[in-house]
């Protein structure tokens, strides 16, 4: 096996490992293991791919789809494990929908402008994501999720959606990779 395959195997695993997820709410303590590894597995495809200068085309594709089968699953695990124990105020859900709305907008933008699909990994998006990371396992140990907490959450996650929309309309060429607008916008002054 060539070394350099190594991130995309580790994105592959992801798959699994979030799908097993949802059968597992059950047993707080697994779920929260298999979780866990999903997560640092995670970081450690993308790491090895930079850091080895591993990167692919191939890789960062698998890693989207490692990343949105992860957040399906996992947020779909914690509707499973709290089911009957969460009271969304109508707020919640006009929110989330509000962030549907854009990331399928940002989708058929990346279609429509680039000719492919896909997802821009930038920092706001990444710095989004973590509160979620850590309250989902939470919320499935404790049996509970506050809705200012996650109202508060799924406001930054909009703020960054819209990031990726304005960097999607900005940029001329596509890169996945751009880290923010701050950078987006440096590199065409330069």
């Amino acid at each position: 096996m060539k070394m350099r395959y190594i991130p995309n195997i580790l994105s592959l695993s992801r798959i699994p490992l979030s799908i097993a997820m949802i059968f597992l709410t059950k047993y707080p303590n697994v779920f929260i293991g298999f979780y866990a590894v999903a997560g640092i597995v995670d970081v450690l495809d993308g790491m090895l791919a930079r850091r080895f200068h591993w990167e692919s085309k191939l890789g960062a594709k698998l890693d989207s789809v490692g990343d949105v089968t992860f957040l399906v699953c996992a947020v779909l695990a914690a509707f499973v494990a709290l089911r009957g124990h969460l009271e969304f105020r109508p707020y919640i859900y006009a929110v989330a929908g509000v962030i549907a709305a854009i990331r399928v907008d940002n989708l058929i933008i990346t279609k429509v402008k680039f000719r492919q699909w896909g997802t821009i990994h930038n920092l706001f998006a990444k710095y989004a994501a973590v509160p979620i990371f850590f309250v989902i396992p939470l919320g499935i140990k404790l049996g509970k999720v506050p809705n200012p907490l996650l109202l508060a959450m799924l406001c930054v996650i909009v703020l960054a959606s819209l990031e990726e929309t304005w960097m999607l309309f900005v940029m001329k060429v596509y890169d996945m990779n751009m880290k923010s607008i701050y950078h987006l916008k440096k590199l065409h002054s330069a």
